[in-house]
């Protein structure tokens, strides 16, 4: 089978379609553990936040004077960092995913001798497919 790039179409690689198959299964369960990281990272920030507020919130309001607090504009930036662009990601990577599925349904409906794959998904599968067939 020939795997061509979508924006290159000079650019291809020939492979089988299991092996084909096999290599996207791998990536499409890559970026689903990157997910489940990502959310991860994300529920540790929030619930440390929720015990630094909780903590705050149960101090008097005399040792509340005392206390040191990051001002809001801080706090902003600091979600942004923590929650905000770790979400874009998340959307970013199911976006990934969402095109990965499509053209997998397509490969094991179609049984074609050539398929053309988005640039970004033949990048990853070439990637891929090299590094099991060579490591290093």
């Amino acid at each position: 089978m020939i795997v061509q790039d979508d924006l290159n179409q000079n650019v291809n690689m020939h492979m089988t379609e299991t092996e084909l198959v096999e290599v996207m299964y791998a990536i499409r369960s890559k970026k689903e553990q990157e997910i489940d990281k990502i959310k991860n990272k994300i529920n540790k920030y929030v619930k440390k936040k929720n015990a630094e507020e909780a903590f705050y919130q149960s101090l008097s309001p005399m040792r509340k004077l005392f206390a040191g607090r990051s001002p809001s504009h801080h706090q902003a930036v600091e979600y942004i960092a923590h929650v905000k662009e770790p979400l874009k990601q998340i959307e970013r990577l199911k976006q990934g995913l969402f095109e990965l599925n499509h053209s997998i349904r397509y490969l094991q409906e179609d049984h074609k001798e050539e398929i053309t794959l988005s640039t970004t998904i033949f990048r990853e599968v070439r990637s891929t497919y090299r590094m099991e067939n060579f490591p290093s």
